[in-house]
């Protein structure tokens, strides 16, 4: 029975195939050097496989001083020094290594990557041409070739190296349109043309390439040679959309308005056109409404001859939908988006867009039906349980909000959109504490502002609500401050700071902010609420002005809303009284 090989052979084996000359001994290198470059070798590829490179990379260097020569070694040093960004070091032993290994296409490879990152197109063309050379069959090195080639403007290389692409890969539009683009350059139009000539002789079945032969012609200004190839093509295949296409253009450009006014009847409600190229023609013809300022009944009137004659698809009622939201036609602009899912239930872009129509409209029935069915195709996607929850949330039903709100959380992935996952659960803590869960509240507070630490509102109700607690008055001070700073003319923000101060005892602090807030005529002021003039009160209460306290109290009284239960013994009493 065979015994088990051991670890340590088979890890030889290997890293024997992975260095084609480690078995060749350097000339001038004694035997018990080379048994001592082998171990250390062999130990700095197993330190490099356990992750440990450090130690791998020391390793490498005493094998460096042993064979200073040894191609495999210098190979693994200069990709270190490369990990490094000690970039001239790892080139020089790249260079090294593949000087001392001129076969190895590896060391090659790494080389050439290098220089191309620092953009050294000069440094690199030899080394590819090098690599061709050795491997002719390498069609991925030539058309690196080639783009080196035409950045240094040497077209007749580009143009050689396309032809061994064109002898591997065989003729190809992308190709033969290159080489048919840089013959024009150097003003060889017969070369040019020659080189359509052989792709459409090798497609003969495919009538496409002669008409781009053509559309080439014409736009050489060859009319008549071009004529000839329409023709000719005509009597062979009379609807060819290629072909229809290209006399469109012709007719246009040549001003044969009748004739132009056919084809372009013919290819826009003709059934046996692909519906791509029949969409490219009416957005084209769009755009050039646009452009002459055309009256838009021209436009609709076209798209309703379209789509009375074929079958309605989503590409042509998208553009048709994108016209009329660019004309802000609303009412059309959502009954196209309809149609269009209508076809296609789950099309993203179309529930976004009838969502937002909804939410401009606060029509908070349609917002939850459209998001009812953008959470049914798309369970992952966070806009949809937002105003869903916030639909329910202007509708008065919190706890479905609610609901909607903790489900939508979960969806909350690295990549989502942090203002949209803060917002949300800036509203979960609002309607924790509005349903007397203080700690869900704060909790939610807290991951509001991991997602956007600026999120002001959540900053003002958490800090608000904190200081009518009366805990963590410090937290939220620092929290309502960074309110003001961000928008100092805000009076909610304004009354909340001047409140935490007045919790803070700081009652001349606060005087100074209220002021802000009540500052001007009050009673046609619909900004300050009956508890922000109540507060006012308050604070003046407490800086011993008390005729102007009483004279607040009243006017929150006249103001009604959140106004405090002791407010009306506060005025009776003229005295500041806790609640």
């Amino acid at each position: 029975m065979l015994k088990r090989l051991p670890y340590i052979y088979l890890l030889v084996v290997a890293v024997c195939c992975f260095t084609s000359c480690r078995a060749t001994k350097e000339v001038g290198v004694t035997t018990e050097a080379q048994r001592r470059f082998d171990y250390y070798y062999l130990e700095a590829t197993k330190q490099k496989l356990a992750g440990r490179y450090d130690d791998a990379f020391e390793l490498y260097r005493l094998c460096l001083d042993i064979n200073p020569n040894a191609g495999e070694v210098l190979y693994e040093l200069g990709r270190y020094y490369l990990s490094m960004d000690l970039l001239e070091d790892g080139e020089k032993y790249l260079v090294r290594a593949v000087e001392k290994e001129p076969n190895n296409i590896y060391y090659k490879e790494v080389l050439v990557s290098h220089y191309l990152r620092q953009r050294d197109k000069k440094a690199a063309a030899p080394i590819l041409e090098d690599m061709v050379r050795c491997n002719p069959s390498r069609s991925d090195v030539l058309a690196q070739l080639v783009n080196i080639y035409l950045e240094q403007g040497e077209t007749r290389k580009a143009i050689q190296a396309l032809d061994r692409i064109e002898t591997l890969e065989g003729r190809n539009m992308g190709v033969s349109m290159e080489k048919f683009r840089l013959y024009k350059e150097l003003n060889e139009e017969d070369k040019a043309f020659t080189e359509l000539e052989l792709l459409a002789d090798e497609n003969p079945n495919d009538l496409s390439f002669r008409v781009l032969i053509a559309d080439q012609y014409l736009m050489a200004q060859q009319t008549e040679k071009a004529l000839s190839i329409y023709k000719d093509i005509q009597e062979k295949e009379p609807n060819n959309q290629a072909l229809r296409l290209s006399l469109l253009e012709y007719y246009k450009t040549s001003g044969q308005d009748s004739l132009y006014a056919v084809m372009l009847d013919d290819l826009l409600y003709g059934h046996a056109v692909e519906e791509r190229a029949r969409v490219m023609l009416m957005r084209n013809f769009v755009v050039e409404k646009e452009q002459a300022h055309t009256d838009s009944t021209v436009v609709l009137n076209m798209f309703e001859r379209v789509f009375s004659n074929v079958p309605e698809t989503v590409d042509m009622l998208t553009l048709y939908a994108s016209y009329l939201q660019m004309k802000r036609m609303n009412g059309e602009f959502e009954r196209a988006l309809e149609r269009i899912l209508t076809l296609e239930p789950d099309h993203h872009a179309a529930l976004l867009q009838s969502l937002q129509l909804a939410i401009q409209s606060n029509n908070y029935p349609k917002v939850l039906d459209v998001c009812e069915r953008g959470m049914a195709h798309h369970p992952d996607e966070l806009p949809y349980y937002f105003y869903s929850g916030f639909a329910y949330y202007q509708m008065d039903n919190e706890l479905k909000a609610l609901d909607v709100f903790k489900k939508g959380v979960r969806q909350i992935k690295p990549d989502t959109d942090k203002g949209l996952a803060s917002d949300m659960y800036s509203i979960m803590g609002d309607l924790y504490y509005a349903h007397g869960q203080k700690d869900s509240a704060y909790a939610a507070y807290d991951s509001c502002l991991v997602y956007k630490p600026d999120n002001v509102g959540c900053l003002n109700n958490y800090a608000y609500y904190l200081s009518l607690e009366n805990r963590d008055l410090d937290k939220a001070e620092e929290m309502s401050h960074r309110t003001i700073i961000a928008e100092p003319r805000n009076k909610t923000y304004l009354d909340t700071y001047a409140w935490i101060l007045f919790m803070k005892q700081k009652y001349t602090e606060a005087k100074l902010y209220i002021e802000r807030v009540v500052e001007g005529d009050i009673d046609n002021d619909e900004e300050v609420s009956g508890g922000v003039l109540e507060h006012a009160g308050d604070i003046y209460a407490k800086c011993g002005e008390m005729d102007k306290a009483v004279e607040f109290w009243r006017k929150a009284r006249d103001k009604g809303g959140d106004v405090s239960t002791v407010l009306e013994q506060k005025i009776r009493q003229k005295k500041y009284i806790e609640k």
